[in-house]
């Protein structure tokens, strides 16, 4: 079996037999006939050689299909059953074996479904449910998002909170810097104690993927958007705005968790001081066969609010879920 196997080359000079399943950016996913797929930085990555056929793709675009990877001089070679061979540096690699909707096949599906949920029974009856999910379709060019939030809490019978959220997103990426993008967004909110029977959020968006690596990855966006209010009680309202949204994921923690921070706000051009701000703040740790848990804090703040209606709400969770 070790006839043929490729070869993964570490800077502290070990090497690794198996078979390459996987290179990206940041990592290296190498299968080994001892300890099965292992995860390797891309840090710590030397050279790799592979006596198997796989596709390289270089971070000009070249795209080579069917190539073993040689070492020679200090340089690595790929040759195809053709024996034309092409030279490059290691450092030249952006992927080995990238997954199709990199080489423009299609799009990748991905997503995450979570729930929060406490019942109590005794002195109080208490049931509290908070249901969310999103799902993204990425391609090559464009990328579809769609998230969910539900809420419903009940105390002795009597609802304490009833309120849910749907925001639905398209975002189409340049060709000149695919971390450039622009798009437009839709969002959909009802809260039955803040006297919200439906506010709309309509408009264009501008952003850039500023990073993109396990350690940190950030993104922002900008554009103007159209709200509407419609209230049960309070004068409904309608005004032109600004919104701006970023967000940012880590594994600086470890153990495999992502610390991540989700921040948007609204801005009333006809009334500055009806100000919607949203901050989401949470740790999620995997634990086996894709569910996770994790810890979420979050702050919803409406300066628009009806008088009798608190301006901040703040929410603490504890979750559990499931990601593909």
């Amino acid at each position: 079996a070790l006839a043929q196997a490729d070869e993964l080359y570490l800077k502290n000079g070990s090497k690794l037999i198996g078979s390459l399943v996987r290179s990206e950016s940041d990592f290296v996913i190498f299968k080994t006939p001892f300890a099965g797929d292992i995860n390797v930085k891309q840090s710590n990555v030397d050279r790799i050689v592979t006596d198997t056929n796989v596709i390289v793709m270089l971070n000009d675009g070249t795209v080579y299909r069917d190539q073993r990877i040689d070492a020679e001089g200090g340089q690595l070679v790929a040759r195809g059953d053709t024996g034309v061979s092409e030279a490059f540096e290691a450092t030249d690699i952006r992927y080995i074996n990238p997954e199709p909707w990199r080489l423009g096949e299609g799009y990748k599906w991905s997503g995450e479904a979570s729930v929060a949920a406490e019942f109590e029974r005794g002195n109080s009856d208490t049931d509290e449910w908070d249901i969310a999910g999103q799902t993204v379709w990425r391609s090559l060019v464009d990328r579809y998002t769609i998230k969910g939030d539900f809420e419903r809490d009940r105390n002795n019978g009597r609802k304490t909170d009833d309120n849910w959220e749907v925001r639905s997103k398209y975002d189409r990426f340049s060709k000149s810097d695919e971390r450039n993008y622009w798009g437009g967004k839709l969002r959909l909110e009802y809260d039955r104690f803040a006297d919200l029977d439906l506010r709309t959020i309509l408009g264009p968006h501008i952003g850039r993927q500023f990073l993109d690596t396990p350690r940190l990855a950030f993104h922002g966006e900008i554009g103007p958007v159209y709200v509407d209010e419609q209230f049960d009680e309070a004068e409904d309202n309608d005004f032109p705005g600004a919104l701006w949204e970023g967000g940012a994921t880590s594994d600086i923690v470890g153990f495999g968790s992502t610390l991540y921070l989700n921040h948007d706000g609204i801005l009333n051009f006809d009334d500055p001081e009806d100000l919607i701000l949203n901050t989401t703040l949470g740790l999620k740790f995997p634990l086996i066969l894709g569910f996770e848990a994790g810890v979420q804090a979050k702050w919803e703040y409406d300066g628009g609010a009806p008088e009798d209606i608190d301006e901040l709400d703040e929410t603490y969770t504890f979750r559990l879920g499931y990601a593909w």
